[in-house]
């Protein structure tokens, strides 16, 4: 696993991901709120937490914080060469398993790693794409994820991205082609907003026990539902 984050690094394909990330920045307009509460580019390393309502969340993102973001993403998108490769080097992607159990450690450990190197990690809680722009149930491994490294989560909310088709509306739409037709959706979108919270910063005394870790993970996920449900309902005001 420690070959997968240094291959990600590699100046080629970093290079290449910020020109069409560049690119497609001039395509679309991205209102960003809430950028003087940590300052952009972020220059430090970050949990970025997002909610999920369609696959070009994670270039918008990325465009809004003007930050390279190691996401995590399931690993059955890596399961062919070719997307593997794609989505390791030019997407800047850590395969992680559904759940938890032993499976996850080395798509955890990648993400431990490049946390120490300074990097910013991005995850989405939920697990899935919720399309309804709520945020509904919040899995540990973000709170999990912050807790074990002492590394603080940044809330992120994206508002009035147009969305692909429904995945499996039809007999060939995936969340791929979903993501593919979104971000071809968006092209032209002015309405785009990206909000971001406070940033929650773990207890570094939380580490004591596993019945410690355990109560800050379920602190830091209180915290973080807390803050989507405000960037939520400001961003339904405007």
């Amino acid at each position: 696993m420690r070959r997968l984050y240094r291959l990600t690094r590699r100046t080629v394909w970093a290079g290449l991901k910020q020109a069409l990330l560049a690119l497609y920045g001039l395509l679309i307009r991205v209102r960003i709120f809430g950028k003087d509460r940590v300052g952009l580019p972020l220059r430090r390393s970050f949990i970025v937490a997002a909610n999920h309502v369609t696959g070009a969340d994670s270039i918008v993102i990325q465009i809004a914080l003007r930050t390279r973001l190691f996401f995590v993403a399931w690993s059955r998108w890596f399961n062919t060469r070719f997307v593997g490769f794609f989505m390791r080097h030019l997407c800047d992607t850590v395969p992680v398993e559904t759940g938890a159990g032993a499976e996850n450690v080395p798509g955890l450990r990648a993400c431990i790693e490049a946390l120490s190197e300074g990097a910013c990690v991005g995850i989405y809680p939920e697990g899935e794409l919720n399309r309804t722009g709520l945020v509904d149930h919040l899995h540990d491994g973000c709170a999990w994820l912050a807790a074990r490294t002492r590394t603080p989560i940044l809330p992120v909310y994206v508002y009035n991205l147009k969305l692909g088709p429904e995945p499996f509306s039809r007999p060939w739409i995936n969340e791929a082609w979903e993501g593919f037709f979104s971000v071809v959706g968006n092209v032209l979108n002015t309405r785009i907003e990206v909000r971001l919270g406070e940033p929650i910063e773990p207890d570094p005394a939380a580490l004591q026990s596993a019945e410690e870790l355990k109560h800050e993970v379920e602190r830091l996920n209180r915290e973080l539902r807390r803050q989507f449900d405000e960037l939520m309902l400001a961003a339904s005001r405007n």
